[in-house]
């Protein structure tokens, strides 16, 4: 029992020092004979990017912007007469269409006849008192010749009587009957009498052709005052707002209707002082000149609506605004409610939200690119021999689709459209083939 215990005792303690000795000498083995190996080399790594060749081109700008369909203007319809309102037309109502010359409205004339009629009998009147002043003037002219003959006849008789007289040698003054006295007084009482009475036939003339020109105005104002019972259109048009009924009293300076003139639509159009720079507009156009022959201007829906109209720009506001900072544009489309305006019948209505397009001044010798090459506001990647390089560029015109270059590109040249993380100049990378746009 006593050996046997020693025995266990001694594996106890050998034992674990045995297997430290070999672990220990097996350590120093792989130490002296490990491999050492060799360093193999690696590459950096190089992105794939896509590349777009530059080509020079001649480039149009087309100029966007939005805004609402208005009249030219819009009249109030005002009567000028007084009366009752005996006739509308149908077209009389909101959003009616009428042509120019179309009656809209018809007053009671009836006062204004009886006044026409009053007029003519006071010009007929006055029209006989001339005729009667002329005939008393003949009747003067002719009593004041017998008169003017008379006299001088019997001065002549009188005359000689006094010859008779001074022959026969006789003194002191011929007696009044000799020498003609009464005869030469009567004939001068009837030239004074003929002269009155042309003197009066003149005054009555001067009268009634004063009066016969003041009935002929009051029938001239007479027959004014019946044509307007009958209120026509002053234009083609589209009826906006009524504001009476059939029977209603009228008088004037009250409006009964407003009328939008539809001759012509009028689209403004707010547009950046840069879009303002690229458009080809004559310099008149930025005083507000109204000029009829400017760019042509297309025009469609805003929300997908049918329609497509064509216009022409004429004229701008001539100031900047001052919370915006941007200028409108105006716009004009004729005929906006004809079917002829538009290849689908649609009507160009008033209120209307409608995109535009106005074709800019043109580059010649440009780089059109995907907007997806710009690094920032003035540089690009352009890829050369496998190495990526940043170039400043001048951006003439830019939208959310394109960028269009006008210097810092040569014909021929690469461009990155893949963004690059971590960009360094001149680091590698890798175009993929077929990657040109």
């Amino acid at each position: 029992m006593g050996g046997q215990t020693v025995m266990r005792r001694a594996l106890q303690i050998g034992l674990p020092i045995l297997v430290l000795g070999l672990g220990l000498g097996g350590a120093g083995w792989l130490v002296m004979n490990q491999k050492k190996a060799a360093p193999v080399p690696s590459e950096p790594f190089r992105p794939n990017i896509r590349v777009v060749t530059v080509a020079k081109q001649d480039y149009v700008p087309v100029i966007r912007a939005h805004g609402n369909v208005r009249p030219r203007t819009s009249v109030q319809l005002m009567p000028q007469i007084s009366g009752k309102v005996v006739f509308i037309s149908p077209a009389l109502i909101v959003g009616g269409l009428f042509k120019e010359g179309d009656e809209l409205v018809r007053v009671d004339a009836l006062e204004y006849e009886l006044a026409l009629k009053q007029t003519a009998a006071e010009i007929r009147g006055a029209q006989a008192n001339i005729t009667n002043a002329f005939a008393q003037i003949s009747s003067a002219e002719a009593a004041s010749a017998q008169a003017e003959a008379r006299l001088a006849r019997e001065e002549a008789e009188a005359k000689a009587a006094r010859a008779e007289w001074t022959l026969l040698g006789r003194s002191g003054e011929p007696p009044e009957l000799l020498v003609r006295g009464p005869q030469i007084k009567e004939a001068k009482a009837s030239l004074s009498a003929a002269a009155a009475q042309d003197k009066a036939a003149r005054t009555l003339l001067q009268s009634s052709e004063a009066k016969l020109e003041a009935a002929q105005a009051a029938s001239e104002q007479a027959q004014l005052n019946v044509d307007r019972c009958v209120i026509a259109a002053p234009f083609a048009g589209r009826v906006q707002q009524v504001n009476f009924g059939l029977g209603q009293i009228i008088a004037p300076g009250v409006a009964l209707a407003h009328l939008q003139p539809i001759d012509y639509a009028e689209i403004h159009l707010a547009l950046s002082l840069e879009q303002f720079d690229h458009l080809k507009l004559p310099k008149a156009f930025r005083g507000g000149t109204n000029i009829l022959g400017g760019p042509s201007v297309r025009l469609s829906g805003a929300t997908g609506s049918p329609g497509r109209w064509r216009g022409h720009v004429t004229r701008t506001t001539g100031e900047v605004d001052l919370s915006t900072r941007m200028m409108t544009l105006i716009a004009l489309v004729k005929e906006p409610y004809s079917s002829a305006n538009d290849s689908n019948g649609t009507a160009l209505s008033f209120g209307r939200f409608v995109k535009a397009e106005i074709d800019g001044k043109p580059m010649s010798k440009v780089t059109v690119l995907p907007r997806s090459v710009m690094r920032g506001e003035e540089q690009v990647h352009v890829y050369d021999e496998g190495a990526l390089k940043a170039r400043t560029v001048t951006v003439a015109w830019s939208t959310r689709d394109v960028v269009v270059i006008s210097a810092g590109l040569s014909e021929g040249e690469q461009v990155a459209l893949t963004p690059v993380e971590a960009f360094v100049e001149g680091m590698r990378v890798i175009a993929g083939e077929g990657s040109d746009e």
